[in-house]
């Protein structure tokens, strides 16, 4: 039985009502600011627009602004001023990285389900081959400062509530002195966020082998077990806790659910959740079983399917190697 689950992305209703755009040059670290917002041509509207979704994802950083946060109240009305300031602001913090190009600052103000936003976007500009058609000797030119396509994620990009407070960040660190920095929520947003549900998840995943190890019960059948378990949890209830983790992976070992608690709430202190956020590459992530066998056969096995006893048996024979049954098979296909 297949997955009931959509991996289509929710349908996000955003409307882009302005937008200006800034850019950083590297040769003298120097902002070059535009006093006009953009022209939001149909074109344009979907290229912001989707950018703006790309950062509700699964390696979005979150958290709410204090009311007295300095950057969130440089955000006003005036997109124009409210730029202008942000641009400055972020061009002193990372003008010290040891890799400057050129980046486009993008500022937008948008609605989504009728609640006003803002969003900041560092795009960094590429150099790409143009084929020029009126050219017959050298068709083939290297253009610069060209924005990416329409399907990539912008570099940096930082996406706030303004009812609420809530951001979503995607940042990137920079390198000064030899140290690697997160330099946009530390220094210019200022701020602690979440850590991202993707690294959560692979938290989740390092702790449970760890502690699995630690009781020698870390074989094939535990890992296929925590596939499992991160899947059904996000499957039913959207967000993984600890807790119910623990309980699902150490059952019939306190001391280890109580270990994976503990060790857990160091780096994922509260449970992870998907609000707002698509969680549909994890569950295609979690969705199979894929097992590699010592002969060279490779399964790759649905959750549902791994669990039912009636369909795959898993069977530990007397000198330590492993058979595996494959039941009430209807119709076999060579693809």
């Amino acid at each position: 039985m297949p997955s009931h689950y959509t991996r289509t992305k929710t349908f996000m209703d955003i409307y882009i009502k302005k937008a200006i755009i800034h850019q950083f040059s590297p040769d003298d670290t120097d902002l070059f600011l535009a006093d006009k917002f953009l022209n939001i041509t149909p074109k344009i509207e979907e290229y912001l627009r989707k950018k703006i979704e790309r950062v509700y994802s699964d390696e979005a950083k979150t958290g709410i602004f204090e009311e007295e946060n300095p950057f969130f109240n440089h955000i006003t009305d005036d997109l124009l001023e409210t730029s202008v300031t942000l641009a400055n602001l972020w061009k002193e913090e990372f003008s010290i990285s040891e890799n400057l190009k050129t980046n486009d600052l993008i500022f937008v103000q948008f609605s989504k389900e009728g609640v006003e936003h803002f969003a900041f976007l560092r795009i960094a500009l590429r150099e790409t081959l143009t084929h020029l058609g009126g050219e017959v000797d050298n068709p083939i030119k290297l253009t610069q400062n060209n924005l990416p396509g329409f399907g990539t994620s912008a570099d940096e990009a930082l996406v706030v509530n303004l009812q609420s407070r809530k951001y979503h960040l995607i940042e990137k660190r920079i390198k000064y002195n030899g140290t690697f920095l997160n330099y946009f929520s530390d220094n210019l947003l200022a701020v602690a966020p979440k850590i991202s549900p993707k690294k959560s998840i692979k938290e989740l995943e390092k702790t449970a082998q760890r502690i699995a190890e630690s009781f020698n019960t870390d074989d094939f059948q535990f890992q296929s077990k925590v596939k499992s378990a991160i899947f059904n949890n996000l499957e039913e209830s959207n967000e993984l806790s600890p807790e119910k983790l623990a309980n699902d992976l150490f059952d019939n070992n306190l001391t280890a659910r109580l270990s994976f608690i503990d060790q857990v709430k160091e780096a994922v202190p509260e449970p992870v959740q998907f609000d707002e956020i698509d969680a549909s590459r994890q569950l295609k992530k979690f969705e199979n079983q894929k097992l590699s066998l010592s002969n060279g056969i490779e399964l790759i096995v649905p959750n549902n399917v791994y669990q039912d006893a009636e369909s795959v048996e898993f069977i530990q024979n007397d000198n330590g190697t492993y058979s595996i049954l494959i039941k009430n098979i209807e119709d076999i296909q060579s693809k």
